[in-house]
Protein backbone atom coordinates (compact mmCIF):
# COMPACT_ATOMS: atom_id res chain seq x y z
CA UNK A 1 0.00 0.00 0.00
CA UNK A 2 1.83 2.93 -1.03
CA UNK A 3 1.08 6.42 1.43
CA UNK A 4 1.78 9.12 -0.55
CA UNK A 5 2.05 12.52 1.29
CA UNK A 6 2.04 11.27 4.85
CA UNK A 7 4.65 11.82 7.28
CA UNK A 8 5.46 10.60 10.86
CA UNK A 9 6.11 14.64 12.06
CA UNK A 10 6.53 13.67 15.63
CA UNK A 11 7.00 10.99 18.24
CA UNK A 12 7.09 10.60 21.86
CA UNK A 13 7.17 7.66 24.53
CA UNK A 14 7.49 7.32 28.38
CA UNK A 15 9.50 4.28 29.65
CA UNK A 16 9.59 4.23 33.09
CA UNK A 17 12.96 4.37 34.91
CA UNK A 18 12.53 1.61 37.15
CA UNK A 19 14.00 -1.84 35.34
CA UNK A 20 13.39 -4.97 36.18
CA UNK A 21 16.45 -7.29 36.45
CA UNK A 22 15.38 -10.18 34.48
CA UNK A 23 18.15 -12.58 35.55
CA UNK A 24 17.51 -11.74 39.29
CA UNK A 25 13.89 -12.38 38.60
CA UNK A 26 14.34 -15.13 36.86
CA UNK A 27 15.98 -17.10 40.45
CA UNK A 28 12.50 -16.73 42.05
CA UNK A 29 10.81 -18.83 39.74
CA UNK A 30 11.05 -22.85 40.47
CA UNK A 31 11.58 -24.46 37.43
CA UNK A 32 11.06 -21.41 35.08
CA UNK A 33 14.97 -19.94 35.33
CA UNK A 34 16.11 -20.87 32.83
CA UNK A 35 12.98 -20.81 30.15
CA UNK A 36 13.39 -16.82 31.14
CA UNK A 37 16.75 -15.81 31.16
CA UNK A 38 17.03 -17.98 27.59
CA UNK A 39 14.62 -14.78 26.43
CA UNK A 40 17.52 -13.22 26.06
CA UNK A 41 16.32 -9.72 27.95
CA UNK A 42 18.64 -7.79 30.36
CA UNK A 43 15.93 -5.49 31.90
CA UNK A 44 12.20 -4.38 31.26
CA UNK A 45 10.22 -1.60 32.17
CA UNK A 46 8.33 -1.30 35.28
CA UNK A 47 5.86 1.20 36.12
CA UNK A 48 4.41 0.85 39.54
CA UNK A 49 2.61 3.98 40.15
CA UNK A 50 1.15 5.58 36.79
CA UNK A 51 -1.71 3.97 34.47
CA UNK A 52 -1.77 2.97 30.79
CA UNK A 53 -4.08 6.58 30.35
CA UNK A 54 -1.57 8.59 32.17
CA UNK A 55 1.52 7.22 30.13
CA UNK A 56 -0.50 8.25 27.37
CA UNK A 57 -0.56 11.68 27.56
CA UNK A 58 2.95 11.87 28.59
CA UNK A 59 3.74 10.49 25.47
CA UNK A 60 1.42 12.31 23.09
CA UNK A 61 2.07 15.62 24.67
CA UNK A 62 5.70 14.43 23.37
CA UNK A 63 4.30 13.68 20.25
CA UNK A 64 3.30 16.32 19.47
CA UNK A 65 5.46 18.77 20.60
CA UNK A 66 7.57 17.29 18.47
CA UNK A 67 5.76 17.62 15.56
CA UNK A 68 5.02 21.13 16.27
CA UNK A 69 1.43 20.96 16.63
CA UNK A 70 -0.99 21.88 18.47
CA UNK A 71 -4.00 19.24 19.90
CA UNK A 72 -6.43 21.22 18.07
CA UNK A 73 -4.66 20.00 14.86
CA UNK A 74 -5.81 16.51 15.19
CA UNK A 75 -8.57 15.04 13.36
CA UNK A 76 -8.28 11.45 14.40
CA UNK A 77 -6.89 9.89 18.00
CA UNK A 78 -6.50 6.23 18.34
CA UNK A 79 -5.26 4.59 21.70
CA UNK A 80 -4.17 1.39 21.37
CA UNK A 81 -3.42 -1.41 24.12
CA UNK A 82 -3.35 -5.26 24.62
CA UNK A 83 -4.07 -5.32 28.64
CA UNK A 84 -6.33 -3.83 30.70
CA UNK A 85 -6.41 0.33 31.27
CA UNK A 86 -7.40 0.03 34.84
CA UNK A 87 -11.18 1.81 34.99
CA UNK A 88 -14.56 0.49 34.48
CA UNK A 89 -14.80 -1.73 31.03
CA UNK A 90 -16.85 0.51 29.24
CA UNK A 91 -14.54 3.49 29.81
CA UNK A 92 -12.95 5.19 26.81
CA UNK A 93 -8.71 5.85 26.90
CA UNK A 94 -8.86 8.01 23.71
CA UNK A 95 -11.76 9.99 25.27
CA UNK A 96 -10.16 10.65 28.32
CA UNK A 97 -6.87 11.58 26.38
CA UNK A 98 -8.98 13.79 23.91
CA UNK A 99 -10.52 15.43 26.97
CA UNK A 100 -7.26 15.94 28.42
CA UNK A 101 -4.93 17.75 25.30
CA UNK A 102 -8.12 19.80 24.59
CA UNK A 103 -9.10 17.89 21.01
CA UNK A 104 -12.81 17.64 21.16
CA UNK A 105 -13.21 17.73 17.41
CA UNK A 106 -10.92 14.50 16.50
CA UNK A 107 -12.33 11.29 16.17
CA UNK A 108 -11.75 9.38 19.21
CA UNK A 109 -11.02 5.20 18.74
CA UNK A 110 -9.70 2.82 21.52
CA UNK A 111 -8.69 0.09 19.84
CA UNK A 112 -7.52 -3.79 20.92
CA UNK A 113 -6.29 -5.73 18.01
CA UNK A 114 -3.11 -7.24 19.93
CA UNK A 115 0.22 -6.19 19.59
CA UNK A 116 0.15 -5.13 16.10
CA UNK A 117 -2.61 -2.52 16.80
CA UNK A 118 -0.72 0.61 17.01
CA UNK A 119 0.85 -0.46 13.66
CA UNK A 120 -2.30 -0.91 11.80
CA UNK A 121 -4.19 1.80 13.07
CA UNK A 122 -0.95 4.05 11.43
CA UNK A 123 -2.47 2.66 8.41
CA UNK A 124 -5.85 3.10 8.83
CA UNK A 125 -5.13 6.41 9.66
CA UNK A 126 -3.27 6.78 6.60
CA UNK A 127 -6.44 6.47 4.75
CA UNK A 128 -8.05 8.17 6.73
CA UNK A 129 -6.20 11.58 6.13
CA UNK A 130 -6.01 11.04 2.38
CA UNK A 131 -8.83 13.32 1.83
CA UNK A 132 -7.67 16.11 4.37
CA UNK A 133 -4.82 18.03 3.38
CA UNK A 134 -2.58 19.19 6.44
CA UNK A 135 -4.33 16.52 8.32
CA UNK A 136 -3.24 14.91 11.53
CA UNK A 137 -3.95 11.60 13.67
CA UNK A 138 -2.28 10.97 16.83
CA UNK A 139 -1.81 7.44 17.21
CA UNK A 140 -0.93 6.17 21.21
CA UNK A 141 -0.06 2.59 22.54
CA UNK A 142 0.11 1.89 26.18
CA UNK A 143 0.29 -0.90 28.30
CA UNK A 144 1.05 -1.49 32.07
CA UNK A 145 1.51 -5.33 33.31
CA UNK A 146 2.64 -4.12 37.10
CA UNK A 147 -0.70 -4.05 38.65
CA UNK A 148 -2.93 -6.85 37.70
CA UNK A 149 -3.14 -10.74 37.49
CA UNK A 150 -0.44 -10.75 34.50
CA UNK A 151 2.83 -12.22 35.36
CA UNK A 152 4.85 -10.61 32.80
CA UNK A 153 7.85 -13.13 33.47
CA UNK A 154 5.70 -16.47 33.03
CA UNK A 155 2.45 -15.92 31.27
CA UNK A 156 3.52 -16.19 27.95
CA UNK A 157 6.15 -18.33 25.74
CA UNK A 158 9.36 -16.73 25.03
CA UNK A 159 8.37 -13.22 25.89
CA UNK A 160 8.81 -11.11 29.31
CA UNK A 161 6.83 -7.61 29.35
CA UNK A 162 7.59 -4.04 29.92
CA UNK A 163 5.19 -1.06 30.67
CA UNK A 164 5.19 1.98 28.76
CA UNK A 165 3.82 4.08 26.26
CA UNK A 166 4.55 5.44 22.74
CA UNK A 167 3.12 7.63 20.49
CA UNK A 168 3.52 9.23 16.51
CA UNK A 169 2.32 11.70 14.43
CA UNK A 170 1.02 11.30 11.17
CA UNK A 171 -0.02 13.99 8.77
CA UNK A 172 -0.55 14.75 5.61
CA UNK A 173 1.24 17.30 3.95
CA UNK A 174 3.68 19.13 5.82
CA UNK A 175 3.04 22.73 7.58
CA UNK A 176 5.93 25.10 7.59
CA UNK A 177 8.48 23.90 9.94
CA UNK A 178 7.66 20.37 10.16
CA UNK A 179 9.79 18.86 8.00
CA UNK A 180 13.11 18.87 10.33
CA UNK A 181 13.26 15.20 11.62
CA UNK A 182 10.28 13.73 10.10
CA UNK A 183 9.83 10.52 8.47
CA UNK A 184 7.95 10.53 5.50
CA UNK A 185 5.40 7.10 4.70
CA UNK A 186 7.01 5.47 1.68
CA UNK A 187 4.52 2.36 2.07
CA UNK A 188 2.95 -0.31 4.16
CA UNK A 189 2.01 -3.77 4.01
CA UNK A 190 -0.37 -5.90 6.06
CA UNK A 191 -0.65 -9.90 6.17
CA UNK A 192 -3.34 -11.37 7.92
CA UNK A 193 -3.82 -15.07 9.00
CA UNK A 194 -6.73 -15.14 10.59
CA UNK A 195 -6.49 -19.29 10.74
CA UNK A 196 -4.29 -17.96 14.30
CA UNK A 197 -6.28 -16.06 16.22
CA UNK A 198 -6.91 -19.59 18.44
CA UNK A 199 -3.66 -18.93 19.97
CA UNK A 200 -5.31 -16.38 22.21
CA UNK A 201 -8.15 -17.75 22.38
CA UNK A 202 -9.50 -20.64 25.30
CA UNK A 203 -11.26 -24.01 23.99
CA UNK A 204 -14.46 -22.58 25.50
CA UNK A 205 -16.12 -19.24 26.20
CA UNK A 206 -16.64 -18.99 29.91
CA UNK A 207 -19.01 -16.75 32.43
CA UNK A 208 -17.06 -14.19 34.15
CA UNK A 209 -15.92 -15.56 37.57
CA UNK A 210 -13.10 -13.75 40.09
CA UNK A 211 -11.32 -17.23 40.28
CA UNK A 212 -11.27 -16.85 36.28
CA UNK A 213 -9.16 -13.90 35.96
CA UNK A 214 -5.72 -15.71 36.43
CA UNK A 215 -7.01 -17.78 33.97
CA UNK A 216 -7.75 -15.01 31.35
CA UNK A 217 -4.11 -13.74 32.13
CA UNK A 218 -2.76 -17.24 30.84
CA UNK A 219 -1.61 -16.71 27.42
CA UNK A 220 0.35 -19.88 27.57
CA UNK A 221 -2.62 -22.51 28.20
CA UNK A 222 -4.17 -21.33 25.31
CA UNK A 223 -1.23 -21.63 22.77
CA UNK A 224 -0.11 -24.90 24.22
CA UNK A 225 -3.55 -26.22 22.90
CA UNK A 226 -4.07 -24.45 19.85
CA UNK A 227 -0.06 -25.79 18.94
CA UNK A 228 -0.48 -29.27 19.88
CA UNK A 229 -3.41 -29.23 18.05
CA UNK A 230 -2.69 -28.03 14.67
CA UNK A 231 1.42 -28.24 15.54
CA UNK A 232 3.89 -26.63 16.19
CA UNK A 233 6.11 -25.52 12.86
CA UNK A 234 2.33 -23.45 11.96
CA UNK A 235 3.07 -20.09 13.47
CA UNK A 236 7.09 -20.57 12.31
CA UNK A 237 5.93 -21.00 8.75
CA UNK A 238 3.32 -18.32 8.81
CA UNK A 239 5.38 -15.72 10.37
CA UNK A 240 8.54 -16.22 8.01
CA UNK A 241 5.72 -16.22 4.86
CA UNK A 242 4.22 -13.48 6.47
CA UNK A 243 7.60 -11.44 6.53
CA UNK A 244 8.77 -12.51 3.35
CA UNK A 245 5.50 -11.39 1.89
CA UNK A 246 6.40 -7.63 4.13
CA UNK A 247 9.85 -7.98 2.18
CA UNK A 248 8.86 -8.51 -1.24
CA UNK A 249 6.08 -5.53 -1.02
CA UNK A 250 8.66 -3.15 0.71
CA UNK A 251 12.23 -4.11 -0.29
CA UNK A 252 12.32 -5.67 -3.49
CA UNK A 253 15.31 -7.73 -4.34
CA UNK A 254 19.06 -5.66 -4.57
CA UNK A 255 20.84 -4.02 -2.35
CA UNK A 256 19.04 -1.17 0.20
CA UNK A 257 22.16 0.52 1.23
CA UNK A 258 19.76 3.27 3.35
CA UNK A 259 18.49 1.19 4.77
CA UNK A 260 19.96 1.57 8.29
CA UNK A 261 17.49 -0.39 10.74
CA UNK A 262 15.13 -2.85 11.30
CA UNK A 263 12.62 -2.25 14.15
CA UNK A 264 11.13 -5.76 14.74
CA UNK A 265 9.07 -6.45 17.82
CA UNK A 266 10.42 -6.71 21.00
CA UNK A 267 10.14 -10.78 21.54
CA UNK A 268 12.65 -12.85 23.07
CA UNK A 269 15.63 -13.37 21.03
CA UNK A 270 14.90 -16.97 20.07
CA UNK A 271 12.21 -15.60 18.92
CA UNK A 272 13.94 -13.32 16.63
CA UNK A 273 16.20 -15.47 15.25
CA UNK A 274 14.28 -18.36 14.25
CA UNK A 275 11.04 -16.37 12.97
CA UNK A 276 12.72 -13.17 11.61
CA UNK A 277 16.30 -12.19 11.34
CA UNK A 278 16.86 -14.92 8.40
CA UNK A 279 13.96 -13.22 6.58
CA UNK A 280 15.39 -9.39 5.98
CA UNK A 281 17.89 -7.42 4.69
CA UNK A 282 20.80 -6.79 7.72
CA UNK A 283 18.78 -9.39 9.90
CA UNK A 284 20.05 -9.05 13.20
CA UNK A 285 22.93 -6.55 12.52
CA UNK A 286 20.08 -4.17 11.44
CA UNK A 287 17.64 -5.00 14.56
CA UNK A 288 16.99 -3.06 17.84
CA UNK A 289 17.80 -5.92 19.74
CA UNK A 290 20.21 -3.82 21.96
CA UNK A 291 17.59 -1.25 22.78
CA UNK A 292 14.46 -4.00 23.20
CA UNK A 293 16.44 -5.99 25.15
CA UNK A 294 16.42 -3.59 27.62
CA UNK A 295 12.91 -2.41 27.94
CA UNK A 296 10.88 -5.56 27.43
CA UNK A 297 7.82 -6.79 24.92
CA UNK A 298 5.65 -2.77 25.13
CA UNK A 299 2.40 -4.59 24.09
CA UNK A 300 1.75 -2.56 20.86
CA UNK A 301 4.22 0.19 21.24
CA UNK A 302 7.16 -1.58 20.08
CA UNK A 303 7.82 0.02 16.63
CA UNK A 304 6.99 3.79 17.75
CA UNK A 305 8.64 3.52 20.78
CA UNK A 306 12.06 1.83 18.90
CA UNK A 307 11.45 4.83 16.06
CA UNK A 308 11.85 7.47 19.10
CA UNK A 309 14.40 6.02 20.70
CA UNK A 310 16.43 6.25 17.09
CA UNK A 311 15.35 9.81 16.36
CA UNK A 312 16.15 10.64 19.74
CA UNK A 313 19.86 8.99 19.99
CA UNK A 314 20.86 8.84 16.43
CA UNK A 315 21.57 11.00 13.37
CA UNK A 316 19.96 10.07 10.20
CA UNK A 317 20.03 12.42 6.82
CA UNK A 318 17.81 12.63 4.10
CA UNK A 319 17.14 9.04 1.96
CA UNK A 320 17.91 7.16 5.19
CA UNK A 321 15.48 4.50 5.74
CA UNK A 322 14.06 2.53 8.85
CA UNK A 323 11.60 -0.15 8.24
CA UNK A 324 9.20 -0.91 11.28
CA UNK A 325 7.70 -4.80 11.58
CA UNK A 326 4.40 -5.21 13.76
CA UNK A 327 3.11 -8.47 14.84
CA UNK A 328 0.39 -9.54 16.52
CA UNK A 329 -2.74 -11.51 17.64
CA UNK A 330 -5.50 -12.46 15.39
CA UNK A 331 -2.71 -13.15 13.49
CA UNK A 332 -1.61 -9.95 11.95
CA UNK A 333 1.80 -8.67 10.51
CA UNK A 334 2.58 -5.09 9.18
CA UNK A 335 5.56 -4.18 7.39
CA UNK A 336 5.88 -0.01 7.57
CA UNK A 337 8.74 1.79 5.14
CA UNK A 338 10.10 5.22 6.15
CA UNK A 339 12.22 7.37 4.88
CA UNK A 340 14.14 10.21 6.74
CA UNK A 341 12.76 13.64 5.20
Amino acid sequence: MTMSGLTITGTGSYLPDTRLDVATAAGRYDGEGDRIRGTGYDTVCAEEKLYPADMALIAARRALEAARLEPSDIDLLAVTAIHRHGHKRLWSPASWLQSRLGCPRALPLTVNQGCNAQMLVLEVAGGYLSGRPRGSALVVAADQFASSGFDRFTADYGIVYGDGSAAAVLTNGLAPGQAEGSWRVRAAHTVSAPELEGLHRADAPAPEDPELLHAEHDVRSAKRRFLSERGRELLKDSTRSAVREIRASLLPDGDHPRLRRIVYPNLGLPLLEENYFPELPGGAEKSLWDFGRTVGHLGSGDQIAGLDHLTTHHTYTAGDQVLLLGAGAGFTWTGTLLEHG
